[in-house]
């Protein structure tokens, strides 16, 4: 492996202080099928990713200890998977959607629902209201668990992952029109399932 391939980008350089040094210049891919052999392969893949996983979570959980469970609980959950992973998607995607449905399962369980739902919670405080809304957000999920895997991903990373069309298009690795069409295509698949909500 070059000098050069070590050296680059960032995230070799924080591999290098705490993991292997000839894992830095290897792709996402090539640390997945080295994990078979070596485990600390797959200890560069949580170097490179934590942040951006717990990011992912933090955004939808907006608590910070739960953030990082939902984070740690994301990488074992990969590493389980990890046999029937087949590369169909990026890497960091893979652990995003792991991260985004732990994390929604976690608020759900909280019950601490995001304010950015879609169709919008009702507001007023009380056991009735919180009923009404908890029951909503429960249906939404479902709902959205019923989306088709090209719809339900842009969608997910679009509202409670907070990222922008830009962004989904890089991470899944479409066009942005394409991503733009996917979510609006999205958004109308739930107004059936959410009408007596609206």
């Amino acid at each position: 492996m070059s000098t050069e391939a070590r050296g680059s980008p960032a995230r070799g350089e924080r591999s290098t202080r705490s993991g292997r040094p000839e894992y830095a210049g290897l792709t996402d891919l090539e640390l997945v099928a080295a994990v078979e052999t070596d485990l600390e392969a797959f200890g560069e893949l949580i170097r490179r990713h934590q942040d951006f996983v717990y990011g992912a979570a933090m955004r939808i959980v907006r608590n910070p200890v739960l953030a990082q469970d939902v984070a740690q609980d994301a990488f074992v959950r990969a590493y389980k998977a990890l046999p029937d992973f087949r590369g169909q998607a990026a890497v960091r995607s893979w652990l995003y959607r792991i991260a985004t449905n732990l994390a929604l399962n976690a608020v759900q369980r909280r019950k601490e629902y995001p304010a950015d739902t879609l169709p919008e919670s009702p507001t007023d405080v009380g056991p009735e209201r919180e009923a009404m809304r908890d029951e909503m957000a429960a249906h939404l999920r479902s709902a959205i668990e019923e989306l088709p895997t090209d719809l339900k991903e842009p969608l997910v990373m679009r509202e409670y992952g907070c990222l922008s069309y830009q962004e989904i298009a890089d991470e899944l690795g479409l066009p942005l029109n394409t991503v733009r069409t996917r979510i609006l295509r999205a958004r109308r698949a739930l107004r059936g399932p959410m009408e007596d909500w609206q």
